[in-house]
């Protein structure tokens, strides 16, 4: 870890998990060389994305964990909303292939050198990708689907929730008067 404060700002988010913060896509890619070859962090666990919509921007979390499996380090960075991509980790860790198809499919980011990225869950989607912040999964949800017409179990959810709720008030007092008159 010596090395690693030395040379990035290390935020200690709890004694197992570590974070640095890049703002560049050069200075990601120096920050994954450094971390992978300089360190004990050498498996590349997860990658993730949160969509910040209001700063027009994806926050990608790399996440590494060390080879005795004790402790993990994001690198994180910004990437513009724009189509703004990052090279592929793939050809340094097979398992970044299906982890940067995924983001690629939810979120729309192209990973520069990933030949696999091409439908992955949504097979036949034309669609804004399904986890940016402006798709509208209820108007897509209205446009393509008329499952809930004409379906007897079709059911308005505030008013079962409140059914139920009724209904258990109703078991609980039955409940407490069967055992008043018991006694």
């Amino acid at each position: 870890m010596n090395a690693l404060t030395t040379r990035y700002d290390v935020t200690e988010k709890n004694p197992r998990l570590f974070s640095i913060e890049v703002d560049t896509r050069d200075a990601w890619r120096e920050a994954i060389d450094f971390v992978t070859t300089h360190t004990a962090f050498v498996t590349l666990s997860q990658i993730t994305c949160a969509d910040w919509i209001e700063e027009e921007v994806f926050r990608l979390t790399y996440l590494f964990t060390d080879r005795a499996r004790s402790q993990n380090l994001m690198v994180q960075l910004p990437i513009r909303r724009d189509g703004e991509g990052l090279p592929s980790l793939s050809n340094r860790f097979p398992q970044a292939e299906v982890m940067e198809r995924d983001l690629h499919e939810m979120y729309g980011i192209p990973f520069e050198g990933n030949d696999t990225l091409y439908p992955f869950v949504l097979e036949g989607w034309t669609d804004l990708p399904p986890l940016r912040r402006e798709f509208d999964t209820l108007a897509y949800v209205h446009a393509h689907y008329d499952f809930q017409q004409g379906r007897e179990d079709n059911k308005d959810v505030k008013v079962e929730q409140k059914r139920r709720r009724e209904e258990a008030k109703r078991l609980k007092a039955e409940q407490e008067e069967a055992s008043h008159d018991g006694e």
